[in-house]
């Protein structure tokens, strides 16, 4: 087996932003206003996050390239930036929601048809899959960044959270204009939930070294693609300075 860098980094771009050079029309533009910004904390449960369940120790297995560059990303930069986000939006009385994934259903009947046939074909693999049922140690937010008294959690069975759940009504009573969006997977759960937001009139940022998607092809593409034509990507660096907040370095 090839090492990890000439497996999964073939062909990417030194930096996305080379990537995002191609696109030949305007970005999106808007500015950040902490007063009307809330923190998306997206899928960072332990059925998703953690090496020890759901895909975890399949990937480990059978594609540890994956497993190492995912996980490693996971612990290395987005648990830490996360929290750095996190706790400035506690300090500041600002909104953090966290959003899981997980069916109540016995026979998974509410969980996205897409997720059940996934699942059923990693069952045959004798792998874990991503639905995960509701209240489960799977579907709890990961410990490191645990939610706090007086903060949301909202489940949802599809990959949007837009499309399964009252996110949308909760964000506009909080009179919400601007979501930071954070978590796992970027080409999957936060980039269809960032979409949604902005599809419905949301300014959406989504912080680059906040979340991370299964292979490092994945990140660029999906980094891309919200930045040309659905909203804005930074660092959390670059974010916290825009929002006005110290950085604690």
């Amino acid at each position: 087996m090839a090492s990890a860098p000439e497996t999964l980094h073939k062909g990417l771009a030194a930096d996305w932003r080379q990537r995002l050079q191609e696109w030949p029309l305007p970005l999106p533009r808007f500015p950040l206003d902490l007063r009307k910004s809330a923190l998306l904390i997206i899928d960072m449960q332990y059925g998703s996050a953690d090496p020890e369940h759901g895909v975890g120790p399949y990937l480990r297995t059978h594609r540890p390239a994956i497993a190492e560059y995912y996980y490693g990303r996971v612990r290395n930069s987005v648990v830490p930036n996360i929290q750095r986000l996190q706790a400035l939006f506690r300090r500041s009385a600002r909104p953090v929601i966290y959003l899981t994934i997980g069916f109540t259903r016995a026979d998974r009947g509410d969980g996205l048809p897409l997720l059940r046939q996934i699942d059923d074909d990693l069952a045959a693999l004798t792998a874990g899959g991503p639905l995960v049922r509701h209240g489960s140690r799977a579907n709890t937010v990961i410990e490191p960044i645990a939610p706090i008294d007086g903060e949301t959690v909202i489940n949802k069975t599809s990959m949007g959270a837009f499309n399964s759940t009252a996110i949308d009504q909760m964000l506009r009573n909080m009179d919400i204009t601007t979501v930071i969006t954070t978590g796992v997977s970027t080409e999957c759960c936060v980039a269809t939930t960032a979409r949604d937001a902005a599809d419905r009139g949301y300014h959406v940022l989504l912080v680059e070294d906040a979340c991370t998607a299964v292979t490092p092809y994945l990140q660029e593409s999906s980094l891309v693609t919200f930045a040309a034509m659905f909203g804005r990507v930074a660092a959390t660096d670059a974010t916290i300075r825009e929002l006005g907040l110290d950085t604690g370095r």
